[in-house]
């Protein structure tokens, strides 16, 4: 089974952040969305955290026989406010067996963000490295999602700009 195209597993097993299952906006794929919950369930979820202001995709993991929960955001200036809440909910679905996924529409910057925050607010887990894990799994990270948990954005993409640097100037990689 193929694993969604944007996904981080966070807490592996337990939570990950994601794209929209099956795409968001004008790209969004029926079949793709089937498989992306299929997968989802075949890997414990059991309930899916939407963030989109629209209630897309409920009724369909209503069918699939996942648990969701609607928190409408449409940008992590809204989610500053909300923040403590969302954690609170986290908090709480994630004492009870299974996974939670946490999700956008096409955008993945503000559910890598929230998942980053609950790392750290539970694990004291550093914001830069949760988003540069995010980074590495295919999410977007914008400055606005770095600077919703209190990131350096460019201490987030440093990495990947630290190798293009070295290899477009000829120099290793290594030194």
């Amino acid at each position: 089974m193929e694993p969604p195209k944007r996904i981080w597993w966070a807490r592996p097993g337990k939570l990950c952040a994601l794209e929209r299952p099956g795409g968001g906006g004008r790209s969004h794929r029926p079949e793709r969305r089937a498989a992306d919950i299929a997968y989802l369930k075949a890997n414990g979820v059991r309930l899916v955290v939407s963030l989109m202001p629209t209630r897309h995709n409920l009724a369909h993991y209503e069918e699939a026989g996942l648990d969701s929960c609607h928190l409408p955001l449409a940008t992590c200036a809204e989610a500053a406010d909300a923040l403590d809440g969302l954690l609170r909910v986290l908090r709480r679905e994630l004492r009870p067996r299974g996974a939670v996924a946490v999700h956008a529409n096409r955008f993945t910057d503000l559910p890598a963000a929230v998942c980053a925050a609950h790392l750290y607010a539970v694990r004291g887990v550093d914001p830069v490295a949760s988003l540069t894990a995010a980074a590495a799994a295919g999410l977007t990270i914008t400055p606005e999602a770095a600077a919703l948990v209190g990131a350096d954005y460019d201490a987030v993409v440093q990495p990947r700009s630290a190798i293009a640097a070295a290899t477009s100037s000829g120099r290793s990689v290594t030194t």
